[in-house]
């Protein structure tokens, strides 16, 4: 899914690279507004008084309904997290959200004491119906927290509870709340809320998220340690909220987003930035940096894939489907992609093909049974895909297929610009061409791509990311098979695969929703059993073909900057620019 915003280097599903401006906080910005004092704390001058993020589209484009994936506004620093998640450590350290009990069939949960909104000074207690709204409106537009519950009630002016659906197991609630802010206010999300509990038809509740995916809100909204306070020009500028719980960790006054150059790489080589959340740049990129310009690298949990458009005359096949696949070389893809990917060696939504010193590892192997780790298919056999063809009635004539009707079999693989992902899928049209399927990549931009093409099903294969960044594997195939199976075109109650450790054999329907509904609440032997029994049907069905995962790359200036050094945890949480200035640990030099 794309992220909400068109950043520099890469956007998706919340993850991408994102450039700044970094000239410093003197206001003019080249919209006129002006800056501030040059004072954040006492006598104490910041060489930097501003924060400059760019962007690579018009920002005073967007609107401020993050539910609403066209264009939406949502910034990191502008709302808070559920929790702070370290990576490396696996350990879950409570933000704006915190876990107040847990009995396995129930949870309560509380908003952070202090937290507040920007919408006075200070503005509106963060409370419990927020909360609520949050809850809800993630259930009517299929996002993950819904699966967790059968029913939410507020438990007080800060808490709600949740009636778990079923004994929901600690480790995958937990895994659940990641990556989640608090960011839909009562006072905008009610009607919408309202709608929900009165609905009691499953085309009122599509009407519900019809509307509240449609909605535009024209006034931003958030609860952060920075507060929107002028959209103009080519920026939007974010004033430091004095009422935020961690607002006294931050010695600096403003963080501006600014319209960069779409040319990521000359804008970090030129030290125009400073710093991006995640930008992958190739090899010649790295050997220009200049010193002032210092890079971290943290487990992705994540990487590109080629998406299959399953409603199309061709991939609605999965024998077609397995039989491109077989011709992609997806390691010369993550070589191309640059130093921080490794290629997916048994593409089954397993995480953990990629270690922080950026090498192949095989610890995606502990998600399965060593049986079965050692059964999945690894799509590296170019003659079976073409064996696989021919058993479909697709012809190879002077170096061209074609299809059953006659037709060539053409591709064209839509991309977004303005990211960092073009050389892997470049890779994967070459390969396919080669092999006698012309194909061609086709960039799209950002802005229309994703509400356009990817999430209206509008394509034949495309280019999204392959997890929502979480590592457990019911997260993963719950991309696949209910917050992506639209935009996929999968009916999840009727998926084709063959028998266990027989790739060539006779297809079987599976009902994967309810293979995965039992595995949120299955223990032992049994979730052993579910996680190997979705990891053959994925390995087989291929809803997307996971290519590669990566490292993220944070990169910093620290010549205005003062940062921890770059093997210090505090880069393991994702995003170290979000999670820095948060804990103190990112601060502004003194001039």
């Amino acid at each position: 899914m794309g992220g909400a915003l068109a950043l520099a280097g890469c956007s998706n599903n919340g993850d991408g690279g994102d450039g700044g401006d970094g000239d410093g906080g003197d206001g003019d910005g080249g919209d006129g507004t002006a800056g501030g004092d040059g004072t954040a704390g006492g006598d104490f001058e910041p060489a930097d008084n501003a924060m400059t993020e760019g962007v690579t589209v018009n920002p005073t484009n967007y609107q401020f309904n993050p539910l609403n994936l066209t264009q939406p506004f949502s910034h990191d620093m502008q709302v808070d997290w559920f929790q702070r998640y370290n990576i490396a450590s696996e350990e879950i350290e409570p933000y704006a959200l915190e876990v107040t009990d847990f009995e396995g069939e129930s949870a309560t949960l509380q908003v952070r004491e202090g937290l507040t909104w920007h919408n006075g000074d200070p503005g509106d207690p963060v409370n419990a119906d927020d909360l609520y709204a949050k809850f809800v409106t993630d259930t009517v537009t299929n996002g993950t927290l819904g699966k967790l519950w059968s029913d939410v009630s507020r438990a007080g002016d800060r808490s709600i509870e949740l009636t778990l659906d079923g004994t929901v197991a600690r480790e995958l609630f937990d895994d659940g709340l990641n990556y989640y802010q608090i960011d839909t206010p009562w006072r905008k999300y009610k009607s919408y809320v309202e709608r929900w509990e009165d609905a009691t038809t499953a085309s009122e509740t599509d009407d519900v998220r019809t509307d509240l995916r449609g909605d535009a809100f024209d006034e931003p909204h958030g609860n952060g340690p920075f507060q929107v306070t002028d959209i103009s020009g080519s920026r939007i500028r974010m004033e430091k909220y004095d009422h935020h719980p961690d607002a006294d960790n931050i010695n600096w006054d403003y963080w501006d987003l600014e319209r960069v150059s779409t040319d990521t790489a000359s804008v970090l080589v030129g030290m125009e930035v400073d710093a991006f959340r995640n930008y992958n740049p190739p090899q010649s990129v790295f050997e220009n940096v200049p010193d002032q310009m210092e890079a971290a690298a943290l487990p992705a949990l994540w990487g590109q894939s080629l998406p299959f458009n399953h409603n199309d005359e061709d991939f609605q096949n999965v024998r077609v489907r397995q039989a491109v696949t077989e011709f992609i070389d997806r390691e010369a893809a993550a070589n191309n992609y640059g130093r921080w990917g490794q290629p997916v060696e048994a593409p089954s939504g397993l995480v953990g093909n990629i270690n922080g010193q950026n090498e192949q590892t095989d610890r995606w192997r502990n998600k399965v049974s060593d049986e079965m780790a050692d059964t999945l298919h690894r799509y590296r056999d170019p003659e079976r895909g073409r064996q696989l063809l021919r058993d479909q009635d697709y012809q190879k004539d002077d170096g061209t297929w074609y299809k059953p009707n006659g037709d060539p079999f053409e591709l064209t693989i839509k991309v977004p610009t303005h990211n960092d992902w073009h050389p892997l899928y470049q890779t994967i049209a070459d390969n396919l061409s080669s092999e006698g399927i012309e194909s061609q990549m086709q960039t799209i931009e950002t802005t229309t791509y994703w509400s356009d093409h990817y999430l209206a099903n509008e394509y034949q294969v495309a280019a999204t990311g392959w997890t929502l960044q979480r590592s457990s594997p019911y997260y993963v195939w719950d991309q696949y098979y209910n917050v992506d199976v639209n935009f996929l075109g999968i009916d999840p109650t009727s998926v084709m695969a063959p028998p266990v450790g027989e790739p060539d054999g006779e297809l079987q329907e599976h009902d994967v929703t309810q293979i995965h509904s039992e595995l949120l609440t299955a223990r032992g032997d049994r979730y052993q059993e579910l996680t190997d029994q979705l990891a053959w049907i994925t390995n087989q069905t291929l809803p997307m073909l996971q290519i590669h995962e990566i490292n993220d790359a944070a990169w910093f200036r620290t010549d205005n900057w003062e940062i921890p050094p770059m093997d210090d945890q505090a880069y393991q949480a994702k995003f170290p620019l979000w999670w820095l200035p948060r804990m103190g640990e990112l601060q502004a030099k003194s001039a």
